[in-house]
C-alpha cells in the first residue's frame, strides 16, 4: 500500500501539530463545548471520527491518546445508555477501518514486551472462569464475550500492538508528552466538575452541600490517574503542586467515598515522595502541606458541613449500614465468598448474573462485586487468584526496574487505579481503565530502553538545571536593551523515545 499524500511534507507538518500542545488545547476546548451544551452522545461520535482521522494521518499512535481519554471522560455521563449507543453501532466500522489501515500502512516489526506471559496467564484464567458452573448459554453471550475477551486475550493483542506501534524514535520526549496528555485529561475532568456546579449553583447555595452525580466514582478515578503526573511535573515547576490540590478538591466535590479516602492516600503519597526526592523545593511542599492542614483545622466546621454527606456515607458504609439496609457492597462482599465456595477452582465466571438480587447491574454490564480481589476470587477461582497475583508482582517489577521520576509517576497513578478498584469495577472495565494500565506498561518498557538515568536524584538535578537554563534563555531574550545581542544557551538536541 502506497499513498503518496501521506508521505508529503504537508502531512508531516500535520503530524507534528497533532502531537503538539496546541492540538491538546483544541481537543480540550472541543470537549469543553460538548460538556457545556450537553452533547455527550454526538460528542462521542465526533471524537470517534477524530481518532479515526488521526489513525490514518499519523504514524505516531500517541497522538490518539488524549482524544481517546477525552471521549472516555465524556461518556461517563451516559450512564445506562446501552440502548442509546446501540443505535450508532454502525460507526464502529469507521474506527475499525482506521485501526486496520494504521496497523497495515504503518506496519512495524512485532515487539513482545516483558509483561506478555503474565498477561497470557491471566487470559487463560479469565477464559476458563465459570467452567463447570455456567451453562453454555450463559457463557456464550455478547456481554460475556466482551468482558472475557476484553479482559483476556483481547488485551494481550492490544498490549502487543502498543509495544510494537509505540516503539520508535521521535523528535520529542515521550515522558514529557505523555505527562502533558494526562494533565490535560485531568484538567478536562476539573472543567466537567466546575461546569456541573456552575449549572446548579442555585441548588448549591440553597443546600450548602455537595451535589449528587451518578458519575462521581468514574470522574474521581480519572482524577486519580492524572494526579501523579501533575505532582511530579512540580519537580520542574513547583506551581503544579496547586493543580494536584485542585484535582483532589474536585474528587471531594464529586462526593465519591473512594475519591475521599484513596484520593487522599494518593495525595499524601505523591507529596511525601516529592518531599523525599526534590530537595530544592522540599520546604515549599512542606509549607503548602502545613498551610492546608492549618486551614482545614481552622475552618473545620464549614469544611465538614459542606462535605458532610460524603463523610457520613463513608462512616455508615464502614459500620455496615446504609440508611435502613445493610450496605450493598458488604452484601456483595459476603456473596463473593459463597460464590467462590460454589466453584473454587475456576470460579463462577464473569458471565454469572446470580447476584442481581443484591445489586441489579445495568444493561451490557457484569454483575460486579465492586472489589477487584473479590471479583477475581469469586469469578475466576483459585486459578484466577494465582494468575492475577503473578501479574501484579510482574507489573511492579516493570514499573520499578528503573526508579526514574517518570516511572514512579506511572507507578503511583497505577496504584491509585488499583485502590479505586477495591470499591469499584475499576480494572475489570476493559476500556478505558485496563487499557490505560496496558498502555502504562508499554510506555514504561519503551522509555526504559532509551533512558540512561542512573538514579532519581541525578535525574532531578539534571532536569532542574535544564529548567534554569531555559529561564536564563528567556531573561536574555527579554532584555530591554535592544542593542544587546547575546547568543542563547543551547543544549544538544537528540531524538528520544
Amino acid at each position: 500500500m502506497n499513498i503518496k499524500f501521506l508521505e508529503s511534507d504537508a502531512v508531516k507538518k500535520m503530524r507534528k501539530f497533532f502531537i503538539s500542545e496546541k492540538f491538546m488545547i483544541i481537543m480540550f476546548l472541543l470537549a469543553a463545548l460538548i460538556t457545556v451544551f450537553h452533547l455527550e452522545v454526538p460528542g462521542v461520535i465526533i471524537f470517534i471520527f477524530i481518532v479515526s482521522a488521526l489513525l490514518v494521518i499519523c504514524d505516531d499512535l500517541l497522538a490518539t491518546t488524549l482524544p481517546f481519554l477525552l471521549v472516555s471522560l465524556t461518556a461517563i455521563k451516559c450512564n445506562d445508555s446501552f440502548h442509546i449507543f446501540i443505535k450508532y453501532i454502525g460507526f464502529i466500522v469507521v474506527i475499525l477501518a482506521a485501526l486496520i489501515f494504521h496497523f497495515v500502512y504503518y506496519r512495524k516489526k512485532i515487539v513482545l514486551g516483558k509483561a506478555l506471559y503474565p498477561m497470557i496467564g491471566v487470559s487463560v484464567a479469565v477464559t476458563l472462569g465459570g467452567v463447570g458452573f455456567l451453562s453454555l448459554k450463559e457463557y456464550f453471550n455478547l456481554v460475556s464475550f466482551y468482558y472475557v475477551f476484553g479482559l483476556g486475550f483481547g488485551m494481550v493483542i492490544i498490549y502487543i500492538l502498543l509495544t510494537t506501534y509505540l516503539n520508535g524514535e521521535r523528535d520529542y520526549s515521550v515522558k514529557e508528552k505523555f505527562t502533558d496528555i494526562m494533565i490535560y485529561m485531568g484538567l478536562f475532568a476539573v472543567f466537567m466538575m466546575i461546569e456541573f456546579y456552575a449549572a446548579n449553583i442555585n441548588l448549591v447555595l440553597e443546600t450548602k452541600h455537595i451535589l449528587y452525580m451518578q458519575w462521581r466514582n468514574n470522574i474521581s478515578t480519572f482524577l486519580m490517574l492524572a494526579m501523579p503526573f501533575a505532582a511530579f511535573k512540580a519537580v520542574k515547576k513547583p506551581s503544579y503542586i496547586f493543580l494536584v490540590l485542585i484535582y483532589y478538591l474536585c474528587m471531594l466535590l464529586a462526593g465519591s467515598r473512594g475519591g475521599l479516602i484513596f484520593g487522599g492516600i494518593e495525595l499524601v503519597m505523591t507529596i511525601s515522595i516529592l518531599i523525599g526526592i526534590d530537595k530544592r523545593h522540599r520546604w515549599t511542599y512542606i509549607a503548602i502541606a502545613m498551610g492546608i492542614l492549618i486551614s482545614v483545622a481552622f475552618y473545620f466546621q464549614d469544611f465538614y458541613g459542606f462535605f458532610s454527606e460524603t463523610i457520613n456515607r463513608l462512616i455508615s458504609g464502614l459500620m455496615g449500614i446504609s440508611g435502613s439496609e445493610k450496605e450493598v457492597r458488604l452484601k456483595l462482599f459476603a456473596r463473593a465468598f459463597d460464590d467462590f465456595n460454589s466453584n473454587p477452582i475456576f470460579g463462577t465466571g464473569l458471565a454469572y448474573m446470580g447476584n442481581r438480587d443484591v445489586h441489579p447491574s445495568k444493561e451490557f454490564a457484569l454483575c460486579w462485586y465492586h472489589c477487584e480481589p473479590l471479583q477475581i476470587m469469586a469469578s475466576l477461582g483459585t486459578l484466577g487468584i494465582v494468575a492475577f497475583a503473578i501479574q501484579l508482582m510482574w507489573r511492579f517489577y516493570i514499573f520499578l526496574k528503573k526508579k526514574t521520576v517518570f516511572n514512579i509517576t506511572i507507578l503511583v497513578s497505577y496504584i491509585g487505579l488499583e485502590m479505586m478498584s477495591l470499591v469499584n469495577p475499576g480494572v475489570f472495565c476493559p476500556v478505558p481503565y485496563l487499557f490505560m494500565v496496558t498502555m502504562y506498561l508499554a510506555i514504561v518498557e519503551m522509555v526504559n530502553k532509551t533512558d540512561f538515568t542512573k538514579d532519581i536524584a541525578s535525574e532531578i538535578n539534571e532536569e532542574q538545571q535544564f529548567e534554569e537554563s531555559d529561564d536564563l534563555d528567556d531573561d536574555i531574550y527579554d532584555d530591554d536593551d535592544e542593542t544587546v545581542k547575546a547568543k542563547p544557551l543551547k543544549r544538544k538536541a537528540c531524538k528520544t523515545r
